[in-house]
């Protein structure tokens, strides 16, 4: 696994899953425990009974900006999940390229 670069905000993290077929992420959960996750934004990999109707980036775009929050689609629970930007550690794309995340100050409170 190759260690790419490092990733400062929630947008570019959102591009990089966009991106990718499937990703892989290091996170902490609410509760304190941590979480890989195995997850995807590519709709090719999405059952079509769990694909969304409609995208409502604008929506999207808010719920990212306002409490940090990216819903991905988990591929071992198969369904759609949360996850807090602020609390990702690391994500390795399916090339197997590891980006570290460190939120820049603009992200604190996104």
């Amino acid at each position: 696994m190759e260690d790419v670069g490092i990733i400062t905000d929630a947008m570019t993290f959102l591009e990089k899953l966009r991106d990718s077929k499937s990703i892989q992420l290091k996170f902490t959960k609410k509760d304190g425990s941590e979480r890989l996750m195995k997850c995807t934004l590519d709709f090719s990999q999405i059952p079509k009974s769990r694909q969304p109707k409609g995208i409502d980036l604008p929506k999207i775009l808010k719920l990212l900006r306002d409490n940090g929050i990216i819903h991905v689609y988990d591929l071992e629970k198969m369904g759609w999940r949360s996850v807090p930007f602020l609390r990702v550690e690391w994500m390795t794309t399916h090339d197997n390229k590891r980006y570290r995340i460190r939120p820049g100050k603009k992200d604190a409170n996104i």
